[in-house]
């Protein structure tokens, strides 16, 4: 069991840093869409762990974002930007800001299915008044790329114990 929960704690770290980097990766407040000429997907996460049996006292805490993949259709670029929160009740206590430029992403299968976003750009994270900076490249974010809503049971395969939930929201706005 607790070689179950090691994988599953892991799969869910990575899904968040891989939703945080795509997040990140738009321009300015000027990327969101423009007038109308771009494609927009724009994704919120949240995810929560107040279960000690299946996050580990150490894991315990959340993640909560948005983050935004915008496609220009003129140029073909593919930009965004993301920004998250955490906050850590166990090993880490505290928390703890991500906020990520995406300089390009695409669209292949991965973790979130056959249709999961993958993102390159730069990542910032912000922790005890501590700042890193670190580039990254064709990450998979964990985030689908299908509009929708997507919850606890379809994110992680099962029914999650209580004291466990995330919801994904994907939505898209074609370019006009």
């Amino acid at each position: 069991m607790n070689g179950l929960r090691r994988v599953l704690s892991t799969a869910i770290v990575l899904g968040l840093l891989g939703a945080a980097l795509m997040v990140v990766t738009a321009s300015s407040a000027a990327a969101y869409g423009h007038d109308g000429s771009m494609d927009v997907y724009q994704i919120g996460i949240s995810f929560n762990c107040n279960n000690r049996d299946f996050c580990s006292p150490e894991e315990l805490g959340g993640f909560w974002g948005w983050a935004e993949f915008d496609h220009n259709p003129a140029t073909g670029a593919n930009t965004g930007d993301a920004e998250f929160a955490g906050c850590s009740h166990g090993e880490f206590s505290g928390a703890v800001h991500i906020s990520v430029e995406i300089e390009d992403w695409s669209i292949a299968p991965g973790s979130a299915g056959p249709q999961t976003f993958f993102a390159s750009g730069e990542e910032t994270d912000s922790f005890r008044g501590h700042r890193d900076t670190f580039d990254f490249t064709d990450m998979d974010t964990g985030f689908p790329a299908v509009p929708g809503h997507y919850s606890t049971d379809e994110v992680l395969g099962f029914d999650a114990p209580p004291g466990v939930a995330i919801q994904i929201q994907v939505a898209f706005k074609p370019a006009h």
